[in-house]
C-alpha cells in the first residue's frame, strides 16, 4: 500500500481520481498500522522537502523574499490554514502511532532484535559458513524467550535469514545484480527514491525476497516508461 500511494501520485493523471485514490491508498496504508510503512512514506516526503529548501537556500534573497512576502495577507491566511490542518491530522495520528509502537514494543520490536541475534550467532558458526552460508533451507534448532525457531523457515526479517542461508558472499553479489538492473534499465531520480522508500520498509518485513519484490519491479519499471515518455514535470504527472 504504501509504494501504491506514492505510486498514484504520478501514474495518475486526472487530478480528481488521484486525490481520490491517493487518499484511499494513504487511509488503507495508516489503518494498517505498520510503522515501517509510514516511515517510508514520511521519508519519501522529507526528502523532496529537503531538497526544496536545499534549493531555496541557494536561490538569490530577492527571490526569496519575493515569493514568500509578495502577498503578505496570502501567506499568513495559507500558513494559519495549513497549520491548523496539520495539527487536526498530526495529534490523532500521533497518538494512533503510539499506541503502535507501545503494542510493538512489547513483542514485535524485542522478537526482530531477536531474529538478528539468532540468525547471525548461526550464520557466524565458522568462516565458511559466513561467506558461503548455512545452504538453501537451513533451519535453526534455537528456542529463545520470544520464540521457538525449530525448522523455523519464516521470519519477519527475511532478508537476514536469506544472508543466513547464502551468506555474504553472495548477498553481495544478488545486490550487485540488483543495482546493475537499476541502474541499466531505470532513468528517472523519482523511480530511484521510490525504489528507496520501499526497501526501506521492506527490509524489517518479509517483502523483499517474494513476489511483492516481483511486482514492485515490474510496476516501477512500467512508472520509468510513462515518466520518460511523458516527461518528468508533465504537469498531469506531479
Amino acid at each position: 500500500m504504501p509504494i501504491a500511494f506514492l505510486v498514484s501520485l504520478f501514474a495518475i493523471t486526472e487530478k480528481r481520481l488521484k486525490v481520490t485514490v491517493a487518499t484511499i491508498l494513504f487511509l488503507g496504508t495508516f489503518i494498517a498500522g505498520n510503522l515501517a510503512f509510514l516511515v517510508a512514506i514520511a521519508a519519501y516526503f522529507l526528502f523532496y522537502l529537503f531538497i526544496y529548501l536545499f534549493k531555496l537556500l541557494r536561490s538569490k534573497r530577492e527571490m526569496v523574499k519575493g515569493k514568500f512576502f509578495k502577498d503578505v495577507k496570502r501567506t499568513v491566511i495559507s500558513l494559519t490554514v495549513l497549520i491548523s490542518f496539520t495539527l487536526a491530522i498530526c495529534i490523532p495520528m500521533f497518538n494512533y502511532l503510539n499506541d503502535v509502537i507501545v503494542r510493538k514494543s512489547e513483542y514485535s520490536i524485542p522478537a526482530r532484535f531477536d531474529q538478528v541475534e539468532v540468525l547471525f550467532d548461526d550464520l557466524f558458526e565458522s568462516p565458511s559458513s559466513a561467506l558461503f552460508g548455512q545452504g538453501l533451507g537451513n533451519t535453526l534448532q534455537v528456542e529463545t524467550e520470544y520464540r521457538d525457531y525449530t525448522n523455523n523457515t519464516y521470519f519477519e526479517l527475511q532478508t537476514l535469514y536469506i544472508l543466513n542461508q547464502v551468506g555474504i558472499l553472495y548477498m553481495i553479489l544478488f545486490v550487485i545484480t540488483k543495482a546493475f538492473f537499476v541502474y541499466k534499465f531505470w532513468n528517472n531520480s523519482k523511480v530511484y527514491v521510490l525504489y528507496g522508500c520501499y526497501l526501506l520498509y521492506a527490509l524489517s518485513n518479509p517483502y523483499v525476497f517474494d513476489t511483492t519484490n516481483i511486482i514492485i519491479l515490474i510496476v516501477l519499471s512500467s512508472l520509468n516508461k510513462l515518466l520518460t515518455k511523458e516527461g518528468t514535470f508533465n504537469e498531469g504527472k506531479v
